[in-house]
């Protein structure tokens, strides 16, 4: 373009972000900056922000919260205002959230569940409660995704009764219908609490089709809790609903590694590898700045090798046991 004003600059911010190339987002943001010619306006500062917050670039976000400040003509709106407390919020600063949040002149909604679900993800589960208190006596009506906000809080936080309240709180004082991700959220609190027979009887009142989630949780914390024989028919129910899920495979031959069932470990194995399936290869990237390094392993070895890995580690959990009992058997004699 021979000519680039600030909404051709904001369109391309945009659709990076949209397209989640928030590296891209940013070096385009700082070519804006360098050439001068167009300044950033409260639509440029909103697609910045909203990078920081993916990729945790706290650094990035104080310095665009200072051009807020210094900038007279950057009029904060309810939109701007929300892109940079998610930004502390995903950067896990609670307090610089708090102070952004305090000075709104307007809370929306979605303002109240970043900082509930903030308080929640970084473990201050009463801090969260309290903020969805502070909710209704501001007379702002929660939504689907409180809930989820606030139901994630009381998982992160082990507060199984406090869950259960909000939980029958939703539908019977406002009115709002569980869906999967709430009915999610309360099975992983109760399994995480070992209250299987609790998290199977949610689940039963769910239809399979809304609720696949859900049991893909208490399939997960079956195995955590080592009851095999309820995760051996939620795995079962799993595969017949969508064989070509892998998760379930895994986690049903991880729960039979743990009982040292080897042959139906080797069954589903077989299982997975009749229906052309194969786990993916791990990767992980770490980022420092606009350093990132990425790796993966792709070895083929690894499909192999993780039936062997199932065994060493169940043959020290046994080894383990049989000292403790050793010991608990002396003690007894003396």
């Amino acid at each position: 373009m021979p000519n680039q004003n600030v909404v051709s600059w904001n369109t391309m911010l945009a659709l990076f972000v949209r397209c989640k190339k928030y590296a891209e987002c940013f070096d385009l943001f700082d070519k804006m900056i360098q050439e001068g010619e167009s300044l950033p306006n409260e639509a440029t500062l909103v697609s910045v922000l909203t990078a920081c917050a993916n990729l945790g670039r706290l650094d990035k976000g104080k310095w665009v919260h200072s051009y807020m400040k210094s900038n007279k003509k950057i009029e904060p709106d309810v939109l701007l205002w929300t892109a940079l407390l998610t930004m502390y919020v995903k950067c896990g600063d609670m307090d610089m959230a708090k102070d952004v949040f305090n000075n709104m002149p307007g809370k929306s909604v979605v303002s109240w569940n970043s900082m509930i679900m903030g308080y929640g993800t970084h473990g201050f589960g009463e801090k969260a409660l309290e903020t969805f208190v502070e909710m209704e006596k501001n007379g702002q009506v929660p939504n689907d995704t409180t809930f989820v906000c606030v139901l994630a809080a009381c998982t992160h936080s082990g507060m199984v009764l406090e869950g259960w309240w909000y939980f029958d709180v939703m539908h019977r004082v406002y009115n709002l219908k569980p869906k999967a991700e709430h009915y999610g959220c309360m099975v992983d609190l109760l399994s995480r609490a070992g209250l299987m027979k609790d998290s199977e009887e949610i689940v039963k009142h769910m239809s399979m089709e809304a609720g696949s989630v859900s049991w893909g949780a208490l399939l997960s914390a079956c195995r955590t809790h080592s009851n095999s024989h309820l995760g051996e028919i939620v795995g079962k129910q799993l595969i017949e609903k969508d064989p070509a899920d892998i998760g379930p495979y895994v986690l049903l031959s991880n729960i039979y590694a743990a009982e040292g069932r080897w042959d139906d470990v080797e069954n589903v194995r077989k299982l997975m590898k009749d229906k052309g399936l194969q786990k993916l290869a791990g990767c992980s990237m770490a980022q420092h700045g606009y350093i990132r390094s990425k790796s993966s392993d792709e070895d083929g070895s690894v499909h192999k090798s993780s039936l062997i890995y199932s065994m060493l580690r169940e043959m020290g959990t046994h080894m383990k046991l049989s000292q403790v009992n050793h010991g608990k058997l002396r003690e007894s004699y003396q």
